[in-house]
């Protein structure tokens, strides 16, 4: 098995740098680093639906490709026994929007049905907020549950997709985090959300909050984030991105 990444738990100052750059003793207190857990062998995966808009299909490849480290995906790939015994047992995808009921509109012509509601959702590891094309304000009832989602400290990843990042800025979540949205939309944001640190790049990752500018550079940020969070799982990891075309952690330093 692998040995487990470390992380700071908070951004290093430029004394802590100068520190860590100069001294002899790198013992994990003296560092400030702690050692993340073992990945859960079962996740639940919200996909929130805040508006009346169409959402973008490829918001949603993100969903697909964390899903793709589950036991049934990767034993529809043959993978070997060692790679599906690192699989996830369960991945619990629901589509969440406010009434829990129907479907909601895809772009492409493609409809996908509603799962739960605000009501009978349960609470998600990982919460997907996938753009649209609807500019009307945040409900009461939408702000209420992504602030209840969001707030528990056992959440692993809220990712914003694109113009997903306005619902959660309408929801108050990025007040004082360092955010990245659509570049055609980061001047009316900065402007409207001036105590978030809005950034002009690809994607961008605070505490658990990942952020991404476009549905293309999604892809980038979840592939990031897999790897991180499943450490522990590695081959399993490289071998569902592969699966959908991303190289090896290894090839891209050859």
């Amino acid at each position: 098995m692998p040995s487990p990444p470390r992380s700071y738990t908070h951004l290093p100052s430029q004394a802590d740098l100068f520190y860590f750059c100069t001294t002899l003793d790198s013992s994990e207190d003296d560092l400030n680093l702690h050692y993340s857990p073992p990945s859960k062998s079962s996740i639940k995966v919200g996909v929130l639906v805040l508006g009346q808009g169409q959402v973008q299909l490829l918001d949603l490849a993100v969903v697909d490709t964390i899903a793709m480290i589950g036991r049934n995906r990767l034993s529809a790939l043959n993978a070997s026994e060692g790679i599906l015994d690192e699989a996830v047992d369960e991945i619990d995808i629901r589509y969440v929007s406010e009434s829990g009921e129907g479907s909601f509109s895809i772009t492409s012509g493609a409809r996908m049905p509603v799962t739960n509601s605000f009501e009978n959702a349960p609470q998600f590891d990982v919460l997907v907020i996938p753009g649209s094309f609807d500019t009307r304000e945040l409900s009461l009832s939408a702000s209420t549950f992504l602030s209840s989602q969001t707030s528990r400290p056992s959440v692993l990843a809220v990712m914003s997709i694109a113009s997903g990042v306005l619902s959660l800025a309408q929801s108050g979540f990025l007040h004082e985090k360092r955010v990245t949205g659509p570049q055609s939309l980061l001047p009316l944001l900065q402007q409207r959300f001036p105590a978030t640190s809005w950034q002009d790049t690809r994607w961008t990752r605070y505490g658990n909050l990942w952020s991404s500018s476009s549905a293309v550079t999604a892809m980038d940020m979840v592939t990031a984030w897999m790897r991180q969070y499943f450490w522990d799982r590695s081959e399993a990891v490289e071998c569902a991105l592969s699966a959908v075309g991303v190289s090896r952690l290894e090839d891209d330093y050859e």
